[in-house]
């Protein structure tokens, strides 16, 4: 009997760690040539404790064991401190804050109207005063529920703003304290989502701002409630399968973008500061590719595990602002502020 449990729980354990393993490599597989290392990216937390989990299990039973999940817990070291950090970096020295939120359209949380949410965060944006605002899936339509233009008159500390449409009614706005030198945009084959980018004049320096929205998994509200329960009903199953159908559809489009948006950071001449919405957890493909170009301002002045997605899949970190090697990143704050299911993040940079 002895045996059987023995055998049983490293059967259980080597499935852990080769998905723990197959979690690391979403990080450098791109899902349009082989997508299901993404679902294990995805699903790290939950695969991390697990292994941490077996850890503590053999330390009880057969220590020895215990190196199993450990020597992969350690190897993957540096994914985990994408999602933790402990020591924080503060500084109190004026420089550049940041901040990005996606509002997601001023639908708020159920607690008033459009127009009243929309109100609430322009005074949240008075309250924080930042240099650099982005925005993403803003309401651009109705002027009566959000005014760009006098938002940014309301707003005594901001002076210049970029917008652009993702289709007739929302898309994504940029405002900043600092002139603007120059503007474009990044629109992705096959996907209603954009991104844009203002060069602004800092001084002397011209940087450039990439506000981003990737692509997300369009999933509409409950569909995610089959993945608490058991399917056992034909009905579930189909559910199931669409939201497979789904996120790949998902991690294929955002795999094209942000390769499309690297070409733009390698070509780009200036020092730049991104910020949005990537849809994507820390241990994922765009994750990766943004960081081999730009510095993560959560890794390198986070404290804690801030989360920054409180809709059906909670205790996700997804929205981000990057940054390029001439800025450090000091006081990267997740606010708990509910008038959306982001949260906004903001950083403060200062210039090496």
């Amino acid at each position: 009997m002895k045996n059987f449990f023995f055998y049983i729980l490293l059967f259980f354990n080597l499935l852990a760690v080769v998905a723990l393993v197959i979690s690391y490599l979403s990080g450098f597989i791109s899902p349009d040539k082989w997508w299901w290392p993404s679902f294990f990216g995805l699903a790290y937390p939950v695969l991390l404790i697990i292994n941490f989990i077996f850890v503590v299990v053999w330390l009880i039973v057969k220590p020895r064991y215990s190196l199993l999940s450990l020597a992969v817990i350690i190897s993957g070291c540096g994914f985990m401190m994408r999602f933790i950090q402990v020591k924080g970096r503060l500084t109190e020295e004026k420089g550049i804050k940041v901040l990005s939120y996606n509002v997601k359209h001023f639908a708020g949380q159920g607690q008033e109207d459009d127009q009243g949410t929309a109100q609430i965060i322009t005074q949240f944006f008075k309250d924080q005063e930042p240099d650099i605002i982005c925005l993403q899936e803003v309401r651009l339509r109705k002027n009566t529920i959000f005014n760009l233009a006098q938002t940014v008159e309301d707003l005594k500390f901001i002076q210049h703003y970029q917008y652009a449409r993702s289709g007739t009614t929302f898309g994504s706005v940029t405002m900043t304290r600092y002139p603007i030198v120059n503007m474009g945009e990044i629109r992705f084959k096959g996907s209603g989502n954009i991104t844009i980018y203002t060069d602004v004049l800092i001084e002397s320096d011209t940087v450039r701002i990439f506000n981003i929205h990737l692509q997300s998994y369009k999933m509409d509200p409950g569909s995610y409630s089959v993945i608490y329960s058991w399917p056992d009903e034909e009905g579930e199953y189909k559910k199931l399968r669409e939201m497979g159908s789904r996120f790949k559809r998902a991690f294929d489009l955002r795999a094209r973008q942000v390769q499309e948006i690297g070409k733009y950071i390698e070509e780009c001449p200036y020092e730049i500061i991104l910020c949005g919405d990537f849809n994507d957890t820390p241990v994922s493909y765009s994750y990766g590719q943004l960081s081999k170009h730009l510095k993560d301002a959560f890794v390198s002045s986070g404290k804690g595990i801030m989360p920054t997605y409180i809709g059906e899949l909670p205790s996700l970190r997804i929205d981000y602002i990057f940054h390029s090697e001439g800025y450090n990143s000091y006081n990267f704050k997740t606010y708990d502020f509910r008038h959306s299911d982001h949260l906004p993040v903001s950083c403060k940079l200062l210039k090496k």
